[in-house]
């Protein structure tokens, strides 16, 4: 069994302890549990303690042709933290199956199942899964959700979800099309999807071709930067055309 098979299966077994997983954790990062709060709810976070200097260490022991693999999924993107907001007053009642797609560190389908919905987390790096998975049970979070491996570019899961969603996952255009896929897949009759993005990440590929498929709805958030510039996000609710 390879490394990233063995993070998966203990990321994704029912009876892993968290003590087991932050002990694989350490073996790779120094790590630590960040206490985030959005409006009323709080969530701890598995994070990279120092996320800059470990990709630092990455590029400094990278050589020649070798593929440097940065920790993408390490970092709470912006976008999350609107998403977030909008899932805590969201009702679960209206349909509490909801998938998060390319979730990395989780924080939106942490806070989905904080609210009652009954959240699958997804994501293809294995070590996204992990502290997924460690967040779950940090939180409390086992009853109402489960960390899922998914590539949205080729792989489906054998279920269907109330909510699908996503935040940040536009920035590889080539991706564009197998997304949109992915997303007519795995929504269920008269589901919904919700897709955050910054506002300056416009991906017509990927809008040209949803359109087809989902009507929208298109609504702006604004945030503090990590500059400490107010920037903003967008957040499209998706529901599929009919007969498309």
């Amino acid at each position: 069994m390879s490394d990233d098979d063995r993070i998966s299966t203990l990321a994704t077994a029912p009876d892993t302890r968290l003590d087991d997983l932050l002990a694989l954790a350490a073996t790779r990062f120094q790590v630590h549990f960040e206490p985030l709060r959005l409006g009323d709810m709080a969530i701890d976070v598995l994070q990279i303690t120092d996320l800059s200097a470990h990709i630092d260490r990455l590029m400094a022991r990278a050589t020649g042709q070798q593929k440097l693999n940065l920790p993408f999924w390490a970092k709470i993107w912006p976008a999350s933290f609107p998403m977030s907001l909008l899932l805590t007053r969201m009702d679960p009642a209206s349909g509490p199956r909801l998938l998060e797609i390319g979730a990395g560190v989780g924080l939106c389908g942490l806070v989905a199942a904080r609210r009652g919905f009954a959240a699958a987390i997804s994501d293809i790096e294995p070590e996204a899964l992990l502290f997924i998975r460690a967040s779950i049970l940090k939180n409390g979070l086992e009853a109402t959700a489960r960390a899922v491996r998914l590539d949205f570019m080729a792989g489906r899961l054998e279920e269907r979800f109330d909510t699908v969603m996503a935040s940040e996952a536009l920035y590889i255009p080539d991706s564009h099309e197998p997304l949109v896929d992915c997303l007519k897949t795995h929504l269920a009759p008269g589901g919904q999807l919700l897709l955050a993005s910054d506002i300056a990440r416009p991906a017509p590929k990927f809008f040209a071709h949803a359109s087809a498929h989902f009507a929208m709805q298109r609504m702006e958030a604004n945030y503090p930067g990590e500059d400490g510039q107010t920037k903003t996000s967008v957040i499209f609710r998706m529901r599929a055309r009919p007969n498309a």
